[in-house]
């Protein structure tokens, strides 16, 4: 089951006692929103970026010593192949270590990108604490009984929304000291962009 299902029936369980005694007070936040204009953003970009050139420095050191491996394993299988003794149970066992090596190459790509995945999270969490810290605050102080993303595992976690659900979006980002209206940390900046809806603030009571 997916995190946006989960989330999904997560609200449908907590919704349904509620609808038989008084309204829930619900809200959403836009947490990519809050996340890419976070001064600690720009630190975490600077970091995944030495580190993403670092990795792919490693990789490509790990990929031209297979490929140089390889190499010389084709033409040793090319000259064998044309030799009196080869066999084709030899020629399956040399092609599958050619195969093998070609994987090899491949891997270390994936598992660059893995590594870099997980570093993402890493450097990453701290951000998520403040902003998850903040959303608690904003929670407790304005009596929402649930509090949901916009997005999970990178679909929409809403089909539908009426305005009875509050955006806390801006309130987060107030909260801990972000301009709403700025732009993305490390964006240039360019033509005037349309603020930020205010929350509404008599939603949802």
């Amino acid at each position: 089951m997916t995190l946006r299902r989960l989330v999904l029936l997560a609200f449908a369980v907590a919704l349904a006692p509620a609808a038989l005694a008084q309204p829930m007070k619900v809200g959403f936040v836009d947490t990519d929103q809050i996340v890419i204009r976070m001064p600690a953003f720009a630190d975490v970009q600077t970091q995944l970026q030495q580190q993403q050139q670092a990795v792919g420095q490693r990789v490509a050191v790990v990929q031209d010593s297979l490929q140089q491996v390889f190499n010389t394993k084709l033409e040793e299988y090319q000259t064998f192949d044309q030799s009196a003794v080869a066999t084709d149970a030899a020629r399956q066992e040399r092609q599958q270590e050619l195969l093998q090596i070609r994987n090899d190459i491949e891997q270390a790509e994936v598992q660059g990108l893995q590594y870099l995945s997980y570093a993402e999270a890493r450097l990453l969490q701290p951000v998520l604490n403040q902003i998850d810290q903040a959303i608690q605050a904003e929670a407790s102080e304005g009596g929402y009984d649930l509090v949901l993303p916009t997005v999970a595992n990178n679909a929409p976690v809403f089909l539908y929304r009426s305005e009875r659900v509050d955006d806390l979006t801006v309130p987060i980002m107030e909260r801990l000291g972000i301009d709403p209206n700025a732009a993305p940390v490390g964006q240039q900046p360019g033509p005037p962009a349309p603020p930020i809806d205010p929350p509404n603030t008599g939603a949802g009571q």
